[in-house]
């Protein structure tokens, strides 16, 4: 099995971000099986059997054989130290190309950069093909920090071609807090509405007076016994005394 070290230990000391350099033996056989393709792409795999699709950008020029120079990130991405086995496998089959793709930065700062969407079409060109998990890529020339990307969502395989149109949907960085939910209004209160007095309470012999009842004084009668002609009536008519006189 070919022994991975960083493109640092290659004669060159630098290499591409985005691809690898490999044998000329291993290089020229992966070219013959396949038809008019201009790129070449590999399957690298580590000893816990993740593996990672990328390019090869060329043979290098070193006189060693089963020896592969990577860029520093894929060592990260596949947990591998400088000198361990790996399996390398060409990709044969034609890759489907890619239509549409989701990603999420890792930290916000990958996304201020004025041309991030220019840097990022080149990077995905660059790269040529990618696939579902961690992306990782140079979005500005000018600086040579990587920036990496969760791969959320990959149309219409987990693994496709990235060199030619492809839709590309951001969404918020993981370092970002979520935008907070509007807080809607407090509902009106509605006022209470007037209780009624309670009707005062009377014993059933009782009969209040009201207002439009005028105040009379009560102004004691004394009664008149009525007088009728032929009727008696004790003690009517006029008296005479003992003397025979009329009483006054």
């Amino acid at each position: 099995m070919p022994i991975v070290y960083s493109h640092t230990f290659s004669s060159e000391g630098t290499g591409p971000w985005w691809g690898i350099r490999c044998s000329t033996k291993f290089y020229q056989e992966t070219v013959r099986q396949l038809d008019n393709s201009t790129r070449c792409f590999v399957y690298v795999t580590n000893i816990q059997g993740e593996t990672l699709a990328i390019a090869i950008e060329g043979p290098y020029t070193d006189d060693i054989n089963d020896v592969v120079f990577v860029p520093s990130w894929v060592l990260e991405r596949l947990t591998l130290s400088e000198g361990e086995e790996i399996i390398m496998e060409p990709i044969i089959e034609p890759l489907p190309k890619g239509e549409s793709i989701t990603i999420r930065p890792l930290t916000g700062s990958t996304v201020e950069g004025p041309m991030f969407l220019e840097g990022l079409t080149e990077a995905l060109n660059q790269l040529g093909v990618i696939q579902k998990g961690i992306l990782s890529a140079i979005v500005d020339p000018s600086l040579p920090d990587m920036h990496q990307f969760v791969v959320e969502s990959l149309v219409p395989n987990s693994v496709c071609l990235a060199d030619g149109e492809i839709r590309v949907e951001i969404e918020r960085a993981i370092d970002r807090p979520a935008s907070p939910e509007p807080v809607a209004a407090p509902e009106p209160v509605a006022a209470p509405e007037p209780v009624a007095a309670p009707e005062p309470e009377f014993p059933a012999s009782f009969i209040p007076v009201t207002a439009l009842m005028p105040l009379v004084p009560l102004i004691p009668v004394m009664p008149v016994m009525p007088v009728s002609k032929g009727v008696f009536v004790p003690f009517s008519g006029r008296g005479r005394r003992l003397d025979g006189k009329a009483s006054e």
